[in-house]
């Protein structure tokens, strides 16, 4: 026996921005609002995934991931040159 409701889940929410994800039949769909105010939640976008999508979705979130603790690892290195005392004439590196 086929289940015909979808199976929600709960959604992950920021101060202004919420996204909603539910496995429909074979899909699964993320749906993205915003919070306006005095009209609360509004929808923006909604995307409907297949498996095999849904896999590549997952390699691409890991790799945006890593790039961007690198480049948040390379900010706290730039602020922390950023207080650095430089001899003059400046030798150069």
């Amino acid at each position: 026996m086929k289940r015909a409701q979808a199976q929600n889940f709960l959604p992950i929410e920021g101060t202004d921005k919420k996204v909603e994800l539910a496995i429909h039949e074979d899909q699964v769909v993320l749906s993205l609002s915003t919070w306006t105010e005095g009209l609360g939640w509004c929808g923006q976008k909604t995307m409907s995934l297949d498996a095999e999508m849904i896999d590549d979705m997952h390699r691409l979130l890991g790799a945006a991931r890593v790039r961007l603790a690198l480049r948040r690892a390379e900010s706290a290195d730039d602020a922390e040159a950023s207080g650095e005392v430089i001899s003059f004439p400046a030798s150069i590196r």
